[in-house]
């Protein structure tokens, strides 16, 4: 089934979803068992076409590919074994720039040679970490790109600021079936603008790893894809500056007529420290080590990327603050109490929406847990209108009241008595600093009898919302009882 038509499908779920709350709504009533069950497998059946959705994207976006003609002078000189040769690719991209002075096109066959000798580099240091021998192909790649293969440490260098900025910017804009496919695109658009710099790692490692790395450390929880996150070479205390200067007006004076006195805004600071974080033990079978550089890039990102992602997003949505991030469920301020310890109502959300000052309003998103928006999915508006709105135009992502919304699942996942169930406001306010390095080690020895050797990552990060006293963030919080 094409993405096309499972869009499709999935649009007639979206109705689907409405005819079911239009049920129990008009009679102004709970759903029966049978009508609950049928409601909770066609929102399941709504998330699981998502997912098929991203993965028909990508499945057609490769076929596509596959299916563009390659010249000769870009498919590269492959040696008797049917591997490409690094070398013919240099010595071709060198006759091609005297030939026709450079470009495009030689700059994008340089970047590929580059990141060719990055994953046969990267998979020389795991083979040599593990005991093995190393080709001479493995060996003149790590040459080329400055990696020891017997360094115990491998730095990984992070993509900086600006980079992931745009790289949340895609994950807040666009539906969860497209993230992926976007996300392809910009890691291409960075590679032929050759724009990894920054420390020595970075020319070492695959961009596939990284990139692979990046986009599970954003898709696992929410927080990474809506804070404004920034990258720091050292781990220093970095203060950031705030001021509240809401209550101060200008004033009106009269011909010849003097300013009065001075009244200042209130100044304070949040300083963001780098407390570090591990993804615990990664094992890896010795027979995947064996295998393509590239394959070890896919799966190790993988886990990497949603380890650091899972404990990330948990200490920046709940963290207390003391001696750890302070998570924004923590920081943010009440809006809404709501009037039921186990119910929200279609008023409770637009008074909530109300509670923050309309300045934060403009690009301001929602923030729930999965089952929350299951029970929310049935609401409707003063005029009849249902306030969940499904992404299905263009890519976008589900909104309610045209505000976007972020799954985050390590909020409440209940509606219970006290429950924060609801955010609303200005979520980049919430700023998550990384140091931009991440470490991975290898245990030596450790896991020798199973075959397997063991991997361990290690980042450092903070996080904290600005709030200057004007609140851009409020939570929906459940009756006590």
């Amino acid at each position: 089934m094409t993405a096309k038509e499972l869009r499709e499908k999935r649009a007639k779920l979206a109705a689907r979803i409405r005819e079911l709350a239009d049920a129990v709504n008009k009679e102004n009533r709970e759903f029966t068992e049978e009508e609950k069950t049928n409601w909770e497998q066609v929102n399941k059946d709504y998330n699981d076409l998502t997912r098929s959705i991203e993965r028909a994207e990508r499945a057609e976006k490769v076929e596509a590919e596959q299916r563009t003609p390659v010249g000769d002078s870009e498919a590269g000189h492959e040696d008797l074994d049917g591997r490409r040769d690094p070398h013919a690719g240099e010595e071709r991209s060198e006759r091609t720039r005297q030939a026709a002075g450079g470009g495009a096109g030689t700059r994008a066959r340089q970047a590929a040679g580059r990141e060719e000798d990055r994953a046969l580099a990267i998979q020389a240091w795991f083979r040599h970490q593990s005991g093995e021998e190393l080709s001479e192909r493995q060996q003149e790649a790590c040459r080329r790109v400055g990696l020891n293969p017997a360094r115990r440490n491998l730095d990984l260098a992070l993509p900086d600021t600006r980079s992931i900025r745009r790289m949340t910017g895609i994950c807040r804009s666009t539906h969860p079936s497209l993230v992926e496919q976007r996300f392809n695109e910009l890691s291409r658009e960075r590679r032929d603008l050759s724009a990894y710099d920054g420390p020595a790692g970075a020319f070492t490692v695959p961009e596939g790893f990284v990139n692979q790395l990046e986009l599970n450390m954003l898709a696992f929880g929410g927080m990474l894809q809506v804070a404004d996150i920034l990258r720091t070479n050292t781990g220093a205390d970095l203060p950031w500056p705030t001021a509240d200067d809401t209550s101060n007006t200008g004033e009106q004076i009269g011909e010849g007529g003097s300013i009065g006195d001075s009244v200042d805004p209130t100044f304070s600071q949040v300083i963001l420290k780098a407390y570090m974080y591990s993804s615990k033990l990664i094992k890896v079978p010795a027979t995947l080590l064996e295998d393509s550089a590239f394959d070890m890039a896919a799966v190790t990102g993988a886990m990497l990327g949603e380890r650091l992602g899972r404990i990330s997003n948990t200490k920046f949505t709940t963290g207390t603050g003391a001696a750890t991030p302070k998570g924004v469920i923590t920081a943010a301020t009440s809006g809404v109490t709501a009037a039921s310890a186990t119910a929200i109502a279609a008023d409770e959300i637009l008074d909530l929406i109300h509670s923050v000052d309309p300045a934060y309003r403009v690009g301001a998103r929602f923030m729930m847990h999965d089952s929350v928006l299951l029970a929310i999915r049935k609401l409707k508006d003063g005029e009849g209108q249902y306030l969940w709105q499904s992404g299905i135009q263009m890519g976008a992502p589900d909104a309610l009241h045209g505000y976007p919304l972020a799954i985050n699942q390590d909020m409440a996942s209940t509606i219970e008595a006290s429950a924060k169930t609801l955010l609303f406001g200005q979520l980049s306010k919430y700023k998550v600093r990384q140091v931009r390095g991440i470490r991975m080690r290898r245990l030596v020895e450790r896991y020798a009898d199973t075959d397997h050797e063991g991997f361990v990552a290690f980042i450092r990060q903070d996080g904290n919302l600005l709030d200057a006293g004007s609140h851009p963030v409020k939570y929906l919080e459940q009756a006590a009882s």
